[in-house]
């Protein structure tokens, strides 16, 4: 689980975070939506110790600062919106297989079980097709789903998202949801679509302008009225299939 205690970030005389207090539950699917600029990835980074935190960010009970980085990678795995330039080469089994980089000795090098873990987690991403293709090929849904099998195939307590479904169709957007529901652990995620976090988060933080303005169940906090104020555009819930939805108006 994270604690968030009066997390503040600025550069030079911008202030980014202003006096961010929250928890993540352990188990929790938890999302942060929140207009572009308001933050939100961030948070993420503040969360994933990216950024220096002091002791604003407790993770499991310890500053997030304070683990060592295979440590923090044994626990968490993070799903940045991009490979870096430097993996274009790799293939994607290659990358996938990084995942458990953190779980190897360091002298004996990967095992057969390392091989068969990133090669299940290839197949239910649909990138085992994939697996000879380099990442600089990939269209960027493709990248995507490569960078969600190396985060499964890392075996975390937690995973933390930014913008997942981002260049993924619509099929893959509910499956990728959907496989998500099944992790065991905790997952931390940016999400722009609006009812993707209405219907799988249970627990959402709306962020503007580097405030936290509102943190519940969706059901609860995702009203017409603030979805209206926050985003600047009409906002209404409607129901369909007994489940219910916001949507433009």
């Amino acid at each position: 689980m994270w604690e968030i205690s009066h997390l503040h970030y600025r550069i030079a005389q911008t202030e980014l975070l202003h006096d961010i207090s929250l928890t993540v539950p352990t188990g929790a699917r938890f999302g942060i939506i929140g207009p572009n600029g308001s933050g939100k990835t961030t948070l993420l980074r503040h969360l994933y110790g990216d950024l220096p935190a002091g002791d604003a960010v407790h993770f499991d009970g310890r500053p997030i600062g304070d683990y060592p980085p295979r440590e923090l990678a044994r626990k968490l795995a993070v799903l940045t919106q991009f490979a870096t330039d430097t993996e274009g080469a790799l293939s994607v089994e290659q990358s996938v297989l990084m995942g458990r980089y953190p779980h190897t000795d360091r002298f004996l090098g990967y095992r057969q079980r390392d091989y068969d873990i990133a090669r299940h987690h290839m197949d239910i991403t649909g990138t085992l097709p994939l697996a000879a293709r380099t990442l600089g090929t990939l269209s960027g849904g493709e990248r995507q789903r490569a960078q969600i099998a190396r985060a499964g195939t890392q075996e975390p307590d937690s995973i933390i998202l930014d913008e997942p479904t981002n260049h993924l169709d619509v099929r893959f957007k509910v499956e990728l949801m959907q496989l998500l529901q099944a992790f065991p652990g905790t997952i931390v995620m940016t999400l722009h679509d609006l009812t993707l976090a209405y219907r799988y988060c249970d627990t959402v933080a709306v962020l503007v302008g580097g405030r936290l303005v509102a943190c519940g169940a969706p059901t609860e906090i995702m009203t017409e009225g603030l979805l209206t104020d926050v985003f600047g555009v009409p906002f209404r819930i409607i129901e369909s299939d007994g489940k219910r939805y916001p949507v433009l108006a």
